[in-house]
Parts: structure tokens; sequence; C-alpha cells
């Protein structure tokens, strides 16, 4: 009894610091993008703890630099800005070395859309890909066999539409709120915390 205790106070506590975590970028996220480089963009759709990676957070990294890392349940996207290539682009959980790779031909001055979603398996029809919410298509690549994560690539009109919509979300916007921001119209009395 003394144990099943002990677990459920650790697993609480586990949900407890995935509460409290948040979705990090380590690289410049409001730059103006140069115009001899692309735009690399990684979003995580905002769900429960029961989708992929449940409570994990997923660290984003290319050519083994990790640039960011989005948490479960939000939708907030991190940008990396590349020179025309051929990168590996790898998706993990936070605090593993392994994870989900795959090769990615970045063209010169255009943007490339990728979304961390759950391990599929091979051939899955496009139906199972809609009714899991998923825009893009997915990567091939190689994994370990106890990673949640995969990529999945978007065409360029679907990666834009997705980055429109979440830069037009304020609540899911990467940036802290400024202490010169206005109060939203129905806050009231709302002000950041400085």
């Amino acid at each position: 009894m003394r144990r099943f205790y002990q677990d459920a106070m650790a697993c609480g506590l586990l949900l407890l610091l995935g509460a409290c975590a948040k979705t990090t970028a380590f690289e410049p996220q409001d730059q103006t993008l140069d115009a001899r480089l692309s735009r690399i963009y990684f979003f995580r759709k905002a769900g429960t703890v029961a989708d992929a990676g449940g409570i994990a957070t997923a660290e984003v990294a290319v050519d083994g630099k990790v640039i960011g890392s989005l948490v479960p349940g939000t939708t907030l996207y991190i940008i990396a800005d590349r020179a025309q290539g051929t990168y590996k682009l790898t998706v993990h959980r936070a605090g593993e070395s392994a994870g989900f790779e795959a090769d990615a031909q970045i063209e010169d001055a255009t943007s490339h859309y990728f979304e961390v979603g759950p391990v599929l398996e091979p051939n899955i029809d496009q139906a199972k890909l809609d009714a899991m919410g998923l825009k893009g298509h997915p990567m091939q690549g190689r994994f370990v066999a106890s990673t949640p994560f995969m990529l999945y690539a978007l065409d360029p009109i679907a990666g834009a539409g997705v980055i429109t919509r979440l830069k037009s979300e304020p609540s899911l916007r990467l940036e802290p709120p400024s202490c010169q921001t206005a109060p939203l119209p129905n806050a009231a009395n709302q002000l950041p915390e400085c």
C-alpha cells in the first residue's frame, strides 16, 4: 500500500512539473528573415496528456543542436533560420538523446513547416490522419522504439495557414506579455504581472 502512495505522489509531481513547463526557443524568434536563408517552423498541436508523448515535452533539434522545446497542451511554434542544404531534424522527449530523426532538404529562400505528432504505423491511411487532426504527411525517418514523437511535413500553403492562425491567437504567442501592453477588452482590470 505504501508503494502505491509513493507511485501516486510521483505521478502527481510529474503532472505538476509538466503543467509548469514552458515552450522554449534557443534561437531568436522575432528577427527579420535574412533573404539568403530559409525559415523552418516546428509546431505541436494542442491536446491533452493522452496525446502523443503524454506529459512529455518534445525537444526539437536541427543537426544535433536543440533549438527549442514544445510542451504538451500548447500549439506554440518555434522557428530556425538555415541556409539551403540537407539537415537532420530530430524530435525526442526532453532529457533523452534519441528519438525520431529525418533528413530534410531545405530550399533557398523558402519556408518549411513540420508538425510534431504521434508515431504512426507505415502506410496509414489519410482518414486516420484527418481524425487525429494532423495537417502534414508522415516523414520517412529513423526512430528508437520508445519515442512517442515523429515529424509530419506540411506543404507551404497549409503550413503558412497554420502559422498565420497561431500568430493571430494572442494566447498562443511565444513571447510574454509586455508591461506596457493594454489589458484585453473583456479582461476587467487584468494587467500582466511584471
